[in-house]
């Protein structure tokens, strides 16, 4: 017989998270909390636990919004100087100074083109015709 409740099993989830995350950090199964869930009126699966802890956890991670005031909170907030891309050491041709160009791998022979290469026939002398 179950009883009677007044809050629903993602109320009492968000409620307990605290406890249930340091109880799961411990070692404690879901499977036990589940079943202790259970014996209070709150009988579900295994999975939608698991999706209850997970709604639960989202919920919990949502930063509170920034206080509205004046330029304190405004500059609180921005840091102090702009991040930029590191500059590097010029030379006076105007080139950068970096690591060196890599070195072009040798020709692969297996990839080279295959077939009959027609040169012409213009550098052949007639008296090597047969």
């Amino acid at each position: 017989m179950k009883k009677a409740r007044t809050q629903s099993l993602a109320g009492v989830i968000r409620e307990r998270l605290a406890s249930i995350e340091a109880r799961l950090s411990v070692g404690v199964r879901q499977e036990v909390i589940l079943a202790e869930l259970a014996a209070e009126g709150y009988e579900t699966t295994l999975k939608n636990l698991r999706n209850e802890l997970c709604r639960a956890r989202k919920k919990q991670v949502v930063a509170p919004a920034a206080p509205v005031g004046g330029k304190a909170a405004v500059t609180a907030a921005m840091p102090a100087k702009p991040h930029s891309a590191p500059v590097t050491a010029r030379t006076p041709e105007g080139k950068g100074v970096g690591t060196p160009k890599a070195e072009k791998p040798p020709e692969n022979p297996l990839k080279k083109s295959t077939g009959f290469n027609y040169e012409g026939t213009k550098d052949i002398d007639p008296d090597d015709l047969v």
